[in-house]
């Protein structure tokens, strides 16, 4: 048998080419494994160019790997000065700006232990083709432990412009060290001569590895997914065991994952054929009788399009060629006669790629298929790269498209007939938000009853138990609760759906806002000690902000009001320090909104600057009664006077 794909473009990988690195070798950040388990080799030792050889053991357990890689330009002395800083932590010579013979031994050992921890970018797995799905994770293929070899040339260049014996205490009798940055010149070799254009201060990296595959048995039908970000100018030959009906069934870029983020269910795994590659990663496959089964892959995801990564799924398989059937629809097509609602006018997206691709079915992918739409009237509708479609579309012009797919063959799925419009018009009669809040409906009569969801928001996340919804066939007012917002900007969130309805839903900004209410503030109790006095009371904010208190007494602040939860007291004021009379004490309330409130209170201290009365002692002469002295006090009574407590509101 034989059997060869070539790719669509082969790019060659410029040696000089400047790369950027990222996470790598560095000082900090916990243990070797820690630091390592969630990087890969180009982070590790970021090359300009690599070529990697992989050989899959027969029993499809293991793979043997031989990987060379080149570190050209000023690339290497970035890489030079990290595990310059690494080896701080190992060495005493760590850390000084040079690289010496001595400390060679240590990078390629812990070169290769790091990447024993570090991610393959590969997964394998033996099932009927699919792109993951809820607790399936691809990244299985690991290094095998204390299977990784990795030995360099070039390192300490012995040929150094600026070589010299080692400086540290302890080193070796032979050994010599160079900086880590070499002169302007870039003379890493005295021997050769500038006008030759030889990088003298180039890298070159040899890999030896065992690479473990868990999820492999037969090889008659499985997956292997490829994570190509962040990742230019390698190769990767891999050789499958022999297999003579072995053949490629789907390759498939997707592209745009987001690599800071990392999914906890992988639910959100592509459907398979669905994915849509701008074309720059590339392949071979070849299966003959002389070269056996041959998988040369060419990824390409440059470093600028990052967090944006690419993923590569291909599938093989040991089965027959399909016959290549017409495209059919889906279960989850829109059935012929149904209506595209759109809740805006003008040039917009009414069918993304994310539902076409769920709409029919075919042995090849379904991104390969050629989708048309159409329609006689003047409405603009176009595919857009990203294979969306979208059209001109007004409130009350409503139009009528055709759509199919065809394969490479010419075949159609047949045509289904679908209406796209406006349905609806909302208009508010009013920008400050009540409760509930009206908003007029104006209804597409040409349109067929409707089912409108509906609920009020201040976020791109919608609350579902606050959504409600209605049969709408004319023209209406609704109501709806706005409770639980926030002063601030309030927007409607509308879903449209029904009977031959295409869902849809959008969050429409109709300029509402909620006004803030100032906070409640009420005295619970107040009085004396002696000469201090205090009060103290409850606060609350209709809106449920915080509030912010402020105290003072004739119109100068008088220290800090304490709060507890909702409950607020002022400090101890000792008014026997202030003059004599009436004095109103302020205290003022305000919440995040700047809406305040506020309560006086008049305070009069006379009674603390007034002298006690005493009688005058009569003297009795015990001599003739025979008792003791009496005595007899007048004590005038103090008196309080707390003027009229009052709350007003302040805006």
């Amino acid at each position: 048998m034989f059997s060869m794909i070539y790719p669509v473009d082969d790019k060659q990988p410029l040696l000089n080419e400047e790369i950027i690195i990222k996470n790598q070798l560095g000082g900090g950040g916990g243990s070797l494994e820690e630091r390592c388990s969630s990087i890969t080799f180009e982070d590790i030792l970021p090359y300009t160019h690599a070529h990697f050889d992989i050989v899959v053991d027969d029993d499809w357990d293991s793979a043997e790997v031989k990987a060379r890689a080149w570190i050209n330009g000023t690339s290497v002395d970035l890489l030079r000065e990290k595990l310059d800083s690494y080896l701080e932590e190992l060495y005493p010579s760590g850390g000084d700006g040079w690289i010496s013979t001595d400390e060679k031994s240590a990078v390629e050992a812990v070169a290769s232990e790091c990447i024993e921890y570090a991610m393959t970018r590969i997964g394998l797995r033996e099932s009927t083709p699919h792109r993951g799905g809820v607790g399936l994770d691809w990244k299985n293929a690991t290094w095998q432990d204390n299977g990784v070899i990795i030995e360099e040339w070039n390192l300490v260049p012995s040929n150094h412009a600026d070589i010299r014996d080692c400086t540290t205490i302890g080193s070796s009798n032979d050994c010599v060290e160079v900086p880590v940055f070499p002169n302007s010149e870039r003379d890493c070799d005295t021997l050769i001569e500038a006008s030759e254009g030889i990088d003298e201060c180039r890298l070159e990296l040899w890999m030896n590895a065992t690479m473990v595959i868990p999820s492999m048995d037969e090889g008659e039908e499985f997956t292997m997914v490829f994570n190509a970000s962040n990742m230019t100018n390698a190769v990767l030959d891999f050789t499958f065991p022999i297999s003579p009906d072995l053949r490629l069934d789907m390759w498939e870029e997707c592209e745009g994952r987001d690599l800071e983020f990392e999914p906890s269910t992988q639910e959100d795994a592509p459907l398979r054929g669905t994915c849509i590659g701008d074309g720059s990663s590339s392949y071979i496959f070849e299966n003959t009788e002389e070269e056996g089964v041959k998988f040369i892959l060419m990824p390409h995801r440059s470093t600028d399009l990052w967090p944006s990564g690419e993923d590569l799924f291909i599938d093989f398989t040991t089965a027959p060629i399909p016959i290549n059937n017409p495209p059919s629809w889906s279960e989850n097509a829109p059935l012929n006669g149904s209506w595209f609602p759109s809740l805006e006018s003008g040039q917009i997206i009414w069918a993304d790629w994310n539902s076409i691709s769920s709409w029919f079915i075919d042995e090849k992918p379904i991104s390969q298929l050629e989708i048309n739409c159409n329609s006689e009237s003047s409405a603009n509708i176009q595919q857009l790269s990203d294979k969306s479609f979208s059209g001109n579309i007004n409130f009350g012009q409503d139009i009528q498209i055709q759509c199919e797919s065809v394969d490479d063959l010419g075949q159609s799925s047949g045509i289904r007939t679908w209406n796209l419009g406006v349905p609806i018009s909302l208009v508010t009669s009013s920008e400050n938000l009540l409760n509930p809040h009206p908003i007029d409906v104006q209804i597409n009569e040409n349109w067929p009853d409707l089912i409108l969801e509906y609920t009020f928001t201040q976020s791109q996340n919608i609350n579902t138990e606050n959504i409600e919804s209605l049969t709408i066939s004319s023209d209406e007012t609704i109501l709806i609760s706005s409770s639980g917002m926030i002063p601030g900007p309030v927007d409607l969130w509308i879903g449209i759906n029904g009977n031959e309805i295409f869902p849809t839903e959008k969050i429409f900004s109709l300029g509402i806002t909620k006004e803030s209410s100032p906070p409640m503030i009420s005295i619970t109790e107040y009085g004396w000690e002696v000469d201090i006095w205090q009060a103290q009371g409850q606060f609350s904010d209709p809106d449920g902000e915080d509030v912010q208190f402020s105290l003072s007494v004739n119109g100068l602040s008088a220290g800090s009001i304490s709060v507890s939860g909702n409950s607020w007291s002022t400090p101890m004021i000792n008014f026997g320090l202030w003059d004599e009379g009436e004095h109103e004490v302020k205290i003022i309330g305000c919440d995040t909104s700047s809406k305040c409130n506020e309560v006086l209170l008049t305070v009069n201290n006379t009674h603390l600057f007034e002298s006690d009365l005493l009688e005058p002692v009569d003297t009795v002469d015990d001599s003739e009664t025979g008792l003791l002295p009496g005595f007899s006090m007048i004590l005038t009574l103090m008196s309080l006077t707390i003027g009229l407590i009052y709350s007003t509101r302040r805006d």
